[in-house]
């Protein structure tokens, strides 16, 4: 790690640029980073290369969603705790806002024919998005057949309901742990252990209402982004809990990739059709509220959280079941999608140019998806 000094960045010029980019950040939390990184390396010169391609790296092994984490860690060492919150934030204030205006007109979007249609092929294109996502983050996280093996097993557990993310991410971790730890000691009391006794006690003391209690599991065990979700929330509000239809939980996955920033900001239109106004900011607590702190911890022992065997041996192990968590994600909204040839038709040619053309932005293939049934129907 740099030991470089960091300039004091006033909370306010973090806080601006953070809303900013939860206004103009399509395209996913990788391509959020980078620009990012344009800003406050190349053009503002805040900070240099090394250091945020180290806060970077970190804030992609923790739970919860890349960007989000990068702008809480930045916002730390930049600009101080305050900077953490905004950056965190404001990076989030625009989507939850259209989240919420979602929620409050969905009822009656849903009612106009057209626009239903266009929401069902966006639908049948998220499928092969997902897959996508599992096929690009494979060929980066799989590289020996022990850990095609741990993906796999991750897959088959989460999409025939043997065990829950938690429980996934937990046995992938020791199994890393216990198998890839490197060798030598660790030059630090190891980070890992701290983290994980709060991840425990987070979700026990995130509060009574359920909204909070069922998205702070999930957010405090998703590794990998908003994608990696996709499964225990639709096994906890459409199959454990009935909050939704399975139609409206496919809804809440599309809405989450067409808005601006993470994926997972589909938690505050659940919370929204779930409990209104309050079940929205619930939700949506109890989503990135985990990570939040996690990211917090993490970027105050950036050095010990990055030289910890532990933690090095459990990120080894769970970064081939995340790939696992997308794949069921795949298979958990075909479940619910598809139930035509035509439907099938638009998820695997999404698949398919996505998977040759990783660089082509998502949005055009979900309008596209849009479009085709549109004229379909």
């Amino acid at each position: 790690m740099t030991d470089e000094r960091a300039p004091s960045v006033p909370v306010a010029a973090f806080g601006a640029l953070a809303l900013w980019y939860g206004v103009v950040g399509f395209g996913g939390g990788f391509a959020v980073a980078q620009r990012i990184r344009r800003a406050v390396v190349d053009k503002k010169a805040w900070i240099s290369e090394s250091s945020f391609l180290e806060h970077f790296a970190v804030a992609g092994a923790l739970p919860g969603t890349t960007a989000t984490n990068l702008l809480t860690m930045l916002g730390l060492r930049l600009a101080g705790w305050r900077g953490a919150v905004v950056g965190a934030a404001g990076f989030l204030l625009p989507s939850v806002l259209l989240m919420i205006a979602f929620g409050a007109a969905y009822d009656r979007v849903r009612g106009i024919r057209s626009l239903a249609s266009f929401l069902d092929g966006m639908g049948y294109a998220t499928v092969g998005v997902v897959a996508a996502v599992a096929v690009d983050m494979r060929r980066v996280a799989v590289k020996s057949g022990a850990e095609a093996l741990i993906g796999s097993l991750a897959a088959l557990a989460l999409v025939f309901r043997v065990l829950n993310l938690l429980e996934v991410v937990a046995i992938a971790g020791l199994v890393g742990v216990l198998a890839f730890r490197p060798p030598g000691p660790d030059p630090m009391p190891p980070v890992s252990s701290r983290l994980s006794s709060w991840m425990v006690g987070s979700v026990a003391a995130s509060g009574s209402a359920a909204l909070v209690v069922v998205f702070a599991r999930i957010g405090v065990a998703t590794f990998g982004g908003g994608f990696a979700m996709i499964p225990p929330i639709e096994h906890e509000v459409v199959a454990v809990r009935g909050w939704l239809s399975e139609a409206a939980f496919r809804d809440a996955m599309v809405l989450g990739q067409v808005t601006p920033g993470p994926v997972a900001i589909a938690a505050t239109f659940i919370g929204y059709r779930v409990g209104g106004l309050l079940g929205s900011l619930s939700a949506t607590l109890g989503m990135f509220g985990p990570p939040f702190v996690l990211s917090l911890l993490a970027a105050r022992s950036l050095a010990a959280f990055r030289s910890s065997r532990q933690v090095q041996g459990f990120l080894r192990g769970v970064s081939p079941a995340v790939v696992g968590v997308i794949a069921a994600a795949a298979v958990a909204l075909a479940r619910t999608s598809l139930h035509s040839v035509f439907a099938a038709g638009v998820a695997a040619v999404t698949l398919t140019v996505l998977a040759r053309v990783p660089s082509l932005s998502p949005l055009i293939l979900l309008a596209l998806g849009g479009a085709l049934n549109l004229i379909a129907h």
